[in-house]
């Protein structure tokens, strides 16, 4: 009897440090006994993930994925609003930059050109959207209707944007510019003109391949999410585009 009560205390304390000290891990192998990596079932998970995705913005593109998202735009435009009037004209930079070994400059642009071109043709434009945009990030929901644009998550809120090329952007703008890169200056905006952001990518040839400055600058009173979560935005989004146009390419190649 004294023996019992005197070990289980001791019972306790081991079972207590084990559980503290204890870790969760997972390991999976194929009947063969091959074993499966974390970091394989991981793009499993993305990959239906992706494949879900775009079912469901297939089934709700256009319109109905415009009319499902509309109280949202309207509270995050007067949300937006606000801190364009707090910010009194100034904006400050969020960026992140991204060299891509493989594909050159001139093949990058040749593949964003035709792709440009084709997201303005209004009989395929809802289908490029579909095969380019969609993949390309998971905040992408759909296209402005009547413009240029895009309907996607900014700073935790739904945005609908339209984003127009900007051939003399201001010279605040043009102060983040190196000259040894090419610019793309274009300008966002709300639906009743209000800017929420100045793009200014920058590009150049690189001994491997090409590089990228993405960067947007968003109002300066915007919280920080807004400038962290958006250079993760395009660090996504580009790497979906360099790895299309790079496909495109070797298509191209391959067809001659």
């Amino acid at each position: 009897m004294n023996q019992s009560c005197t070990s289980q205390p001791v019972f306790d304390d081991i079972f207590s440090s084990m559980s503290s000290e204890s870790t969760l891990s997972f390991e999976y192998s194929w009947p063969n006994g091959q074993n499966v990596e974390n970091n394989e079932v991981d793009n499993w998970e993305l990959k239906a993930s992706r494949r879900a995705l775009r079912n469901l913005k297939s089934l709700l593109a256009g319109q109905p994925m415009l009319d499902l998202l509309q109280d949202q735009i309207e509270v995050s435009d007067a949300y937006y609003k606000d801190i364009i009037a707090k910010s009194n004209g100034k904006y400050r930079e969020s960026r992140i930059d991204l060299k891509a070994k493989g594909i050159t400059l001139a093949q990058f642009m040749e593949w964003w050109k035709v792709w440009m071109i084709d997201m303005q043709k209004p009989e395929i434009k809802q289908q490029v959207f579909i095969d380019t945009m969609v993949p390309a990030h998971p905040e992408h929901y759909a296209l402005p209707p009547n413009n240029s644009g895009i309907v996607e998550t900014i700073g935790e809120h739904i945005a609908q944007v339209h984003i127009q090329p900007l051939m003399n952007p201001p010279d605040f703008v043009r102060e983040y510019g190196d000259p040894t890169y090419q610019h793309l200056p274009a300008v966002g905006a709300l639906q009743d003109g209000s800017i929420l952001f100045y793009i200014l990518q920058e590009i150049r040839d690189s001994r491997d391949g090409c590089d990228f400055r993405l960067r947007l600058l968003f109002p300066e009173a915007a919280p920080q999410v807004f400038f962290d979560e958006h250079a993760q935005h395009l660090a996504v989004e580009f790497r979906s585009f360099i790895s299309t146009a790079f496909e495109w390419n070797k298509t191209k190649a391959s067809s001659k």
